[in-house]
Parts: C-alpha cells; sequence; structure tokens
C-alpha cells in the first residue's frame, strides 16, 4: 500500500471527525505537498481521482447527517463543503438515487455503503 495514501485516508477520517474542510487543497496541506503530487500519486495507486473521492466522502457524511437529526438541508450541505444547496442536491440525487429530502424521510444507512466506489478499502 502507498504510504501518501495512506496518510491521506487518516487524514480524511480526521477531518471529517472533527468537521474540517475535506477538499484536495486541505488534505494536500496537511501533508504538505502539493494538490497536484497528492492527487496524482492517489489516481496512480487507486485509477481513482482524489477529488471524486473527497465528494463521495462528504456525500456519505451528508446522508448520516440527514438521518441523524433535523438539520436543514442547506445546513447539512454546507457542513459537508457543498457551496451550493442546488450543486449539493443534484450530486446527492446521483449518488443515492433520490433527493436528500427523499432520503430523510425513505433511505436507509445501509444505501450510504451500498456500491460504493471509492470506500477506503477499495482506494487502499
Amino acid at each position: 500500500m502507498d504510504g501518501l495514501v495512506r496518510s491521506l485516508m487518516k487524514c480524511v477520517r480526521q477531518r471529517m471527525k472533527n468537521d474540517e474542510d475535506l477538499t484536495v487543497e486541505a488534505v494536500s496541506r496537511d501533508l504538505g505537498f502539493t494538490r497536484q503530487y497528492v492527487s496524482g500519486r492517489f489516481h496512480r495507486a487507486t485509477g481513482k481521482l482524489l477529488s471524486q473521492f473527497l465528494k463521495q466522502k462528504r456525500l456519505e457524511k451528508a446522508a448520516r447527517l440527514l438521518k441523524a437529526g433535523n438539520m436543514r438541508i442547506t445546513q447539512v450541505a454546507r457542513l459537508c463543503g457543498f457551496d451550493s444547496e442546488n450543486y449539493f442536491r443534484q450530486q446527492f440525487r446521483r449518488r443515492f438515487g433520490m433527493s436528500p429530502r427523499q432520503f430523510r424521510m425513505h433511505g436507509t444507512l445501509r444505501q450510504v455503503s451500498q456500491n460504493r466506489w471509492a470506500s477506503e478499502e477499495s482506494a487502499v
């Protein structure tokens, strides 16, 4: 396993736990490398784009927040790093096949782990 990718996964888990920005720039800065270097190494090691992997993680966090409480969808979107609520809704629907509101009412957390093209296990 690539040591940089292992460090990146640790950084991602820590940032998610602390509700910190989960962006290529933030993760790269934490690792002490340029975004191009970290993105390239991640892509070579996993065959996946780092930006897509991080977006996937932010969407999974959003799904858990939607099921956990009564936070407004706008708040969930912003907390998970989406500046545009419309973009968040579009990406959420693409990932889970339903809107955030529908997911809150009818979705299951099992859907969060199903069909995850970028799970941590497959990425490393």
